[in-house]
């Protein structure tokens, strides 16, 4: 990527300690930008179990005005559908075929998320079954049938996956595709969809590996047996920690919140080799696998590993988040009950509004255990009356010590703050902007305001998180957005 030297935010953070409060000093310097974002770099999930008609979708309605309304909140968005169970399913078009209705999907769910992401203004990928194999290879047939479907229907697709996690197939399914033949498996399906009136130039997103730091045998030899040349998007999975064993003190833990930088490292150096210039993705992602840690990852206290998440994915050039679920298990953006929004879906709907294309470079003086740290461009608002030249920065407070901010290049200039805390502790179901509980109002989203202030210094309660807006900070890298 071609820099200029104007570009870099560089936050430099000086921290000393009095009396139990943390009082930190940031100065920023415009050097250059280390990436970009679009507006659809956060995106969401479904799972695969949602498809077979008996499950009626697990009770998500997509005809809720409410869940519309929510959905509508995060647009422009992905929506991935995908999952283990996406490799035991086959498309039924009428619901009378000889195929299990257990691991079979029919017209009538396939026209209902489709109308469903078009009414709320999303883009849908979708997870293709890698497990149709004949003679060794990938089967397409009952992917040709779906994609005629969809072409009849006139619905669009963002992108096509082939498989999830395949490195994990041996332990879900008793089989093996090794990381090579899926690597021509791809390549296959690329050439098909090329043939294919319609889909020419669909992008194929792949290969969803589990775990890049233990597959990277796997990783690498998906590219080198012909991935290489299919994937448009290179798709990889994260979770931080078992969710049937994780603890509260998990969340807010900044060794683990580190633990992501290897991650995303390994999963760059391997696909650059042979793909330097394609967009890298979390194609799912969240705070534990196994469906998350219940009473914990849908709870205030996750917001921590998904901001801080989203500040190391975009500072180290990723080009999409796909949040595992808008809806279901243990870590959904919405209630699976009552589809109220959750802690995540208010933090992410800030983040969509608020954080903009350039991302920076922020650098402290001390670790990053005390305060973390994160600066983009502010995305230009209409409502908010930003204008190209601001800055967002984004905080997380993991530790119980208040915090004093201090902006001392921004003497007396306005600051908006967008400050979120919990309103009955840690794990409340229930957020606060700027100690305001944060509802939907006769299923509408409230304004989310900021309070203006022309302090110098802001302090904030520790183990909390949000977002500051200079909207005068006049940056030149900010000026062209």
């Amino acid at each position: 990527m071609k820099v200029t030297l104007s570009a870099l935010l560089l936050v430099t953070t000086f921290i000393s300690h009095t009396a139990g409060v943390v009082n930190v000093n940031i100065t920023v310097l415009t050097i250059q930008a280390v990436s970009n974002i679009d507006d659809l770099f956060v995106g969401v999930t479904l799972d695969s179990s949602l498809l077979p008609t008996p499950q009626h979708w697990k009770g998500l309605d997509f005809n809720s005005q409410k869940v519309q309304t929510l959905a509508k909140g995060l647009s422009p968005c992905y929506l991935r559908i995908g999952g283990t169970e996406g490799d035991s399913l086959t498309f039924d078009p009428t619901g009378h075929g000889t195929v299990d209705i257990n691991r079979a999907f029919t017209g009538a769910t396939w026209d209902a998320v489709n109308t469903f992401v078009q009414d709320v203004d999303w883009k849908l990928i979708f997870g293709l079954n890698a497990l149709k194999r004949k003679d060794g290879h990938w089967d397409p047939t009952n992917a040709k049938e779906l994609l005629q479907y969809t072409s009849a229907k006139g619905y669009q697709l963002a992108g096509l996956e082939l498989g999830n996690e395949p490195d994990i197939f041996p332990g879900q399914y008793n089989i093996t595709v090794s990381g090579s033949q899926l690597g021509m498996d791809f390549y296959n399906f690329k050439k098909l969809l090329q043939s294919t009136p319609g889909y020419e130039i669909t992008p194929v997103i792949g290969p969803d590996v589990a775990t890049v730091t233990r597959s990277e045998t796997f990783f690498a030899d998906f590219f080198t047996g012909g991935g290489d040349r299919a994937v448009d998007r290179i798709t990889f999975h994260h979770y931080y920690t078992n969710g049937h064993t994780a603890q509260l003190p998990n969340f807010t833990d900044s060794k683990l919140m580190d633990t992501l930088v290897s991650t995303i490292q390994t999963a760059l150096d391997v696909s650059r080799r042979t793909n330097p210039l394609t967009p890298v993705w979390l194609g799912e992602t969240s705070s534990c696998y196994y469906g998350g840690a219940p009473g914990i990852s849908d709870r205030y206290v996750a917001g921590f590993l998904w901001l801080d998440k989203l500040g190391i994915a975009a500072r180290m050039g990723l080009k999409a988040v796909l949040r595992q679920d808008f809806y279901l298990d243990n870590y959904p953006l919405i209630d699976t009950d009552t589809f109220d929004p959750l802690p995540d879906y208010w933090l992410t709907v800030l983040y969509k509004r608020l954080v903009g294309g350039s991302v920076f470079s922020v650098e402290a003086s001390v670790d990053n255990s005390t305060i973390r740290a994160y600066a983009h461009c502010t995305k230009p608002s209409i409502s908010y009356g930003y204008m190209p030249g601001s800055v967002t920065m984004y905080f997380l407070l993991p530790t119980i010590n208040t915090t004093s901010i201090t902006f001392p290049q921004f003497p007396d200039q306005p600051v908006d703050v967008f400050w979120l805390t919990p309103i009955n502790g840690l794990t409340s179901k229930t957020v606060a902007l700027n100690n305001n509980p944060l509802k939907l109002v006769n299923n509408t989203l409230p304004e989310l305001k900021p309070y203006r202030t022309e302090r110098n210094t802001i302090t904030f309660p520790g183990k909390s998180f949000g977002f500051l807006v200079f909207p005068e900070a006049d940056v030149a890298a900010c000026s062209s957005q």
